[in-house]
């Protein structure tokens, strides 16, 4: 199945509500993965309103990885369901220290998600001076930048952008702009910085505030603005995966 990469260049501008606003509404079984580096269980906390995970997530498959089990083996056992069948979330590291542990294990935890069977979208939260996981860009099908259309936004793209698309391509990567006209259009942010746009999100700080902090959900929120625009989003990254997977089983592969 399909691994999706969902980021940021700066300022926060809704990857984890987008994430996990995804992942709740995607039609067909899916596993949401926090691999934020900059690590703050926000989605424990928030949407899933504290639950404890019991020793699960990425710290449970760092211990697995220096006992040399199979991370493949292990993904399923090491999620907390969203609570819809097949709809799991795996928590993220539980403590700061673990995501330099971590280095000698992105590349299993790349080829587990890869294999896991299901759709795989991975929150890893803000670019960063290093970039993104390498596994973790070579893995995706797709790599999503979550940006704002303020001027602080577009200042962060200007210079975490080109990492990411030096590292998967420019075929891979697209931007989401969330509140698009706050002042800048999609239009000019997707000419400006010469990636395509593939999805805007209105601006719904309350709608949004359900999936990112647990906030109580206002009325009708499966058929808000926000949701709707998340659910093309989906539908737009289902589209470009199934064509990639066409590609991929073609022939042309991306690992020698």
């Amino acid at each position: 199945m399909s691994v999706l990469l969902l980021t940021s260049a700066g300022h926060a501008p809704g990857v984890t509500a987008l994430g996990v606003a995804l992942a709740v509404t995607w039609p067909e079984p899916v596993l949401l993965v926090d691999a934020d580096r900059q690590p703050d269980q926000s989605v424990l906390a928030g949407y899933l309103q504290g639950a404890d995970p019991g020793g699960r997530g990425l710290g449970g498959l760092l211990q697995a990885h220096r006992e040399r089990r199979p991370l493949a083996s292990c993904l399923d056992e090491m999620a907390v369901s969203l609570g819809e069948e097949g709809h799991d979330f795996l928590p993220g590291f539980s403590h700061p220290g673990m995501v330099s542990l971590f280095g000698p294990a992105w590349t299993e935890l790349a080829d587990a998600l890869e294999a896991a069977g299901r759709t795989v979208l991975v929150d890893a939260g803000g670019i960063g001076p290093d970039g993104l996981p390498a596994a973790l860009v070579t893995a995706c099908s797709g790599l999503v930048v979550v940006t704002g259309s303020r001027l602080v936004d577009l200042a962060a793209l200007r210079l975490y952008l080109p990492l990411v698309v030096a590292a998967a391509g420019e075929e891979r990567v697209g931007l989401v702009v969330v509140g698009p006209g706050r002042p800048y259009g999609s239009g000019e942010i997707g000419h400006r910085f010469g990636v395509p746009v593939w999805a805007k999100v209105a601006w719904r700080p309350a709608e949004a505030a359900v999936f990112a902090a647990g906030e109580p959900a206002p009325r009708r929120l499966l058929g808000s603005g926000y949701v709707e625009d998340v659910r093309r989003l989906g539908e737009v990254l289902a589209e470009r995966t199934q064509g990639r997977r066409r590609l991929l089983g073609g022939g042309v592969g991306r690992r020698s």
